[in-house]
Protein backbone atom coordinates (compact mmCIF):
# COMPACT_ATOMS: atom_id res chain seq x y z
CA UNK A 1 0.00 0.00 0.00
CA UNK A 2 1.02 3.60 -0.56
CA UNK A 3 0.24 6.58 1.63
CA UNK A 4 -0.92 9.74 -0.12
CA UNK A 5 -2.08 13.09 1.21
CA UNK A 6 -5.12 14.81 -0.25
CA UNK A 7 -6.71 18.15 0.46
CA UNK A 8 -10.48 17.84 0.11
CA UNK A 9 -12.95 20.66 0.66
CA UNK A 10 -14.96 20.27 3.86
CA UNK A 11 -18.34 20.36 2.12
CA UNK A 12 -17.28 17.55 -0.27
CA UNK A 13 -15.49 15.20 2.14
CA UNK A 14 -18.50 12.98 2.90
CA UNK A 15 -19.25 12.40 -0.79
CA UNK A 16 -15.59 11.79 -1.48
CA UNK A 17 -15.20 9.22 1.30
CA UNK A 18 -18.40 7.39 0.32
CA UNK A 19 -17.16 7.10 -3.28
CA UNK A 20 -13.98 5.27 -2.21
CA UNK A 21 -13.98 1.45 -2.33
CA UNK A 22 -13.77 0.34 1.30
CA UNK A 23 -11.85 -2.83 0.48
CA UNK A 24 -9.13 -0.88 -1.35
CA UNK A 25 -8.72 2.32 0.71
CA UNK A 26 -7.94 2.91 4.37
CA UNK A 27 -8.53 6.41 5.68
CA UNK A 28 -6.01 7.58 8.26
CA UNK A 29 -6.64 10.71 10.29
CA UNK A 30 -4.20 13.57 9.73
CA UNK A 31 -2.42 13.10 13.06
CA UNK A 32 -2.91 9.33 13.35
CA UNK A 33 0.78 8.52 13.21
CA UNK A 34 1.62 11.13 15.87
CA UNK A 35 -1.11 9.74 18.14
CA UNK A 36 0.09 6.19 17.48
CA UNK A 37 3.66 7.10 18.52
CA UNK A 38 2.41 8.91 21.66
CA UNK A 39 0.34 5.86 22.61
CA UNK A 40 3.28 3.50 22.13
CA UNK A 41 5.49 5.70 24.32
CA UNK A 42 2.79 5.95 26.99
CA UNK A 43 2.22 2.19 26.96
CA UNK A 44 5.96 1.60 27.32
CA UNK A 45 6.09 4.03 30.27
CA UNK A 46 3.28 2.12 32.00
CA UNK A 47 5.06 -1.14 31.28
CA UNK A 48 8.31 0.24 32.74
CA UNK A 49 6.43 1.69 35.75
CA UNK A 50 7.58 5.22 34.91
CA UNK A 51 4.05 6.60 34.85
CA UNK A 52 1.14 6.16 37.22
CA UNK A 53 -2.24 5.07 35.98
CA UNK A 54 -4.72 7.86 35.20
CA UNK A 55 -8.15 7.28 36.77
CA UNK A 56 -10.94 6.53 34.29
CA UNK A 57 -12.89 9.69 35.17
CA UNK A 58 -9.85 11.90 34.56
CA UNK A 59 -9.11 10.25 31.23
CA UNK A 60 -12.72 10.76 30.11
CA UNK A 61 -12.50 14.46 31.01
CA UNK A 62 -9.33 14.71 28.92
CA UNK A 63 -10.99 12.87 26.04
CA UNK A 64 -14.02 15.16 26.23
CA UNK A 65 -11.73 18.21 26.04
CA UNK A 66 -9.94 16.74 23.04
CA UNK A 67 -13.21 16.05 21.21
CA UNK A 68 -14.50 19.56 21.92
CA UNK A 69 -11.22 20.95 20.58
CA UNK A 70 -11.67 19.00 17.31
CA UNK A 71 -15.16 20.44 16.77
Amino acid sequence: MKTIHLLVEDDYIENFVEALPRDKVTIIEENFRVNQKMFQELAQNYKDNKTTLVPYYESMKDLNSLLKEKE
